[in-house]
């Protein structure tokens, strides 16, 4: 390959994707979220992230008034949801019907989907749960979205920042996304299993069906039903 058609093979694997791009991947089904109208989802998954706090504030209102109990400002539960006594809910946040939220969690800024369980000793901050997803315990979901039926094991953390303090990017096979964003976590789509005390790094995919083994350490894009081990 001559030196012109290599500069342009590196150009187009650096080039930023259009949104349009990214349409079609990574795969969440939006119909397993009560958050399924966050005008954002419609271009890029992660840039739901941002601006989630004030769709739950501006949209928690509008959930049925028979079923959705205001606990405190801007704190929306289902009266079929579970709360352990010593768990802390921070405003805003929304948990939907059948989700149980396990002894000393803590969840703030974000939407924890029906029938979804978060595990004791847990930190959710600045996400969306899908519905029927689980995170099993002493887990730290930063800035993330958890895709339909994903399991999260034990120990694993689903980091925000990088160490550098830079904007988090996220690397799609058809090139990186610039999000310009410092704070960012992972999009870990529907029916992903990850094993117990693996690290997500930030702007990590996490494709549909894919494994991944306890300890396994995770970036960029991983393809659909990809089995991780290491």
């Amino acid at each position: 390959m001559s030196q012109k058609n290599l500069q342009e093979a590196s150009t187009e694997k650096k080039r930023s994707p259009s949104q349009s791009e990214h349409k079609i991947r990574p795969c969440l089904d939006l119909t397993r979220t009560v958050a399924k109208n966050l005008t954002l989802y419609r271009t890029c998954p992660w840039d739901a992230i941002p601006g989630l706090s004030a769709y739950i504030s501006e949209h928690g209102i509008d959930l049925p008034y028979d079923q959705y109990d205001e606990v405190s400002e801007n704190v929306w539960v289902h009266i079929s949801a579970y709360l352990s006594p010593t768990a802390k809910i921070e405003a805003p946040a929304i948990i939907c019907g059948g989700a149980k939220i396990c002894h000393f969690s803590y969840v703030k800024g974000s939407v924890i989907g029906s029938f979804a369980t978060v595990g004791e000793f847990t930190a959710v901050k600045n996400s969306i749960l899908f519905d029927r997803s689980t995170l099993y315990g002493h887990n730290e979901v930063l800035s993330s979205i958890v895709g339909y039926e994903s399991v999260i094991g034990q120990g694993t953390i689903l980091t925000n920042t990088r160490l550098d303090g830079m904007n988090v990017t996220v690397d799609m096979p058809e090139g990186t996304y610039i999000t310009g964003k410092a704070h960012i976590g992972s999009v870990i789509c529907d029916n992903v299993k990850i094993g117990a005390n693996c690290v997500i790094n930030p702007g990590t995919v996490i494709d549909t069906g894919s494994k991944l083994y306890p300890l396994t350490h995770a970036r960029g894009y991983l393809y659909p039903y990809t089995v991780k081990s290491e």
